[in-house]
């Protein structure tokens, strides 16, 4: 008897392909975010899509290291620093920069 319980509600589920299309569209999702991964990745053109999120990847750490060193420069040269994460509300954002301002 829990064995047709089982069967019926795998079968409930699936409602005539009802499966199928989500994954074809989830598919179709994937493909559109690795084609824009190889466009903003540099060298992302040409490397298999295992080797496209190594470089991914690599990519951010290079690009924090960036925004790291940036942010040094600009301290040695007194221009405010800006924060990496945008923030929710304009709140945190204007109370840092009137903090950079009065400082």
């Amino acid at each position: 008897m829990e064995e047709r319980r089982r069967t019926r509600a795998r079968g409930s589920d699936s409602g005539g392909g009802g499966r199928r299309p989500s994954s074809r569209a989830a598919g179709a999702a994937l493909r559109r975010k690795v084609r824009e991964l190889r466009r903003l990745v540099p060298g992302g053109e040409e490397a298999p899509a295992g080797a496209l999120l190594v470089r991914t990847a690599d990519y951010i750490v290079r690009l924090r290291a960036r925004v790291e060193l940036l942010r040094a420069l600009a301290a040695v040269y007194g221009a405010a620093p800006a924060p990496l994460e945008l923030a929710d509300d304009g709140a945190d954002a204007a109370s840092a920069d009137a903090d950079a301002c009065a400082a």
